[in-house]
């Protein structure tokens, strides 16, 4: 599922992302809003969209993938409609055994819809096996 229309900034850990909510977006909830948990999946996108530019620019492969794995913090301070584009702002705060500590925040113009840490798992190559 892809949910980042376009990049609009990459700085050295930071990034800028956008997005328009269709009115067939995969987590738009009956009443015309976004479900707020999909801020953290934004975040996440956002995130993995920048880090592969950056990854390109300096000549890395991005071969491998990530998930999002936990959240902290997350503050879900307005709704998201149908036909809002959002803007997706991240910094990577940290990487530890191959997790990335992001922060994020979700905006509507100037207002602030989400904010929050998230951790991301992010593999090199194949993905790992997974054991019974």
């Amino acid at each position: 599922m892809l949910l980042v229309d376009r990049i609009l900034d990459v700085g050295e850990t930071s990034g800028v992302a956008i997005t328009t909510i269709a009115p067939d977006h995969l987590f738009l909830r009956s009443d015309g809003t976004l479900a707020p948990e999909t801020y953290c999946e934004l975040i996440a996108q956002g995130f993995g969209a920048c880090e592969s530019y950056r990854r390109v620019q300096n000549g890395l492969t991005i071969n491998g993938g990530g998930f999002l794995v936990s959240m902290r913090d997350m503050q879900f301070l307005a709704p998201a409609h149908a036909g809002d584009e959002l803007i997706i702002k991240t910094n990577k705060a940290d990487e530890c055994f191959d997790t990335y500590i992001v922060r994020g925040e979700v905006f509507r113009q100037e207002m602030l819809l989400a904010q929050g840490t998230i951790y991301i798992f992010v593999w090199r190559g194949e993905m790992p096996s997974q054991k019974p």
